[in-house]
């Protein structure tokens, strides 16, 4: 399997909650904006699971950040 599509397989297992932690390698500043828009997709994920959509707009918009924020660093499109 290609190894972007592995990593966002374990990244997409981590959001929905099956797996409790993936392990990134890498320069540590980029390691804390895949982990921060990781967290910030998985709390919108936990958040419309649960039917609070009243918390979700919020959410929503860290999450959207965070992507942003990623992609301004990185170059990197976050697809979740």
């Amino acid at each position: 399997m290609n190894v972007n599509k592995q990593f966002l397989k374990e990244c997409a297992l981590y959001i929905r909650g099956e797996v409790p932690e993936i392990k990134i390698r890498g320069n540590s500043k980029i390691i804390s904006l895949f982990a921060n828009t990781l967290s910030e997709s998985r709390r919108l994920y936990l958040a419309l699971q649960s039917g609070e959509l009243s918390k979700t707009l919020p959410l929503l918009e860290n999450k959207r950040a965070a992507s942003k924020l990623l992609r301004e660093k990185t170059g990197y499109v976050w697809p979740l």
